[in-house]
């Protein structure tokens, strides 16, 4: 197997955006858990939720993807140049030769939540 070669990478989580951020929180051992205060939930927790996630807008060409998790997907791509960063390798080595991965764990979990209060009365099933 070939070695897979990272020419860049960030990470965003509640801990922080960016790099920088990540370890900084990271070596002051800092958690990123805080009081639930998504709109009409009412529910005794702490989440992990990323700071400005909800003032961030898709691009228009991205509209109809519109949801919480798109836009900390896009807000995490933006971070330390990486959005650039990925251009520059698709223009150097051609976008079938560069692999953007993501990983996410439950970003969308307010969506969830509203989807749940919008169940087909009769079946029990979920909006689309």
């Amino acid at each position: 197997m070939s070695p897979l070669v990272l020419k860049s990478f960030t990470a965003t989580s509640a801990i922080g955006r960016g790099r920088d951020a990540t370890l900084a929180s990271l070596n002051a051992q800092r958690s990123g858990l805080a009081p639930c205060r998504f709109e009409t939930v009412s529910l005794d927790c702490c989440v992990g939720e990323v700071a400005g996630v909800d003032q961030v807008a898709l691009p228009r060409e991205l509209a109809e993807f519109e949801c919480r998790n798109n836009r900390l997907a896009w807000l995490a791509l933006g971070e330390d140049g990486f959005r650039e960063a990925v251009a520059e390798s698709a223009a150097r080595h051609g976008r079938r030769r560069v692999g953007v991965f993501l990983g996410t764990s439950t970003s969308g979990i307010l969506e969830t939540e509203l989807a749940y209060r919008r169940r087909d009365p009769a079946s029990g099933a979920l909006p689309q």
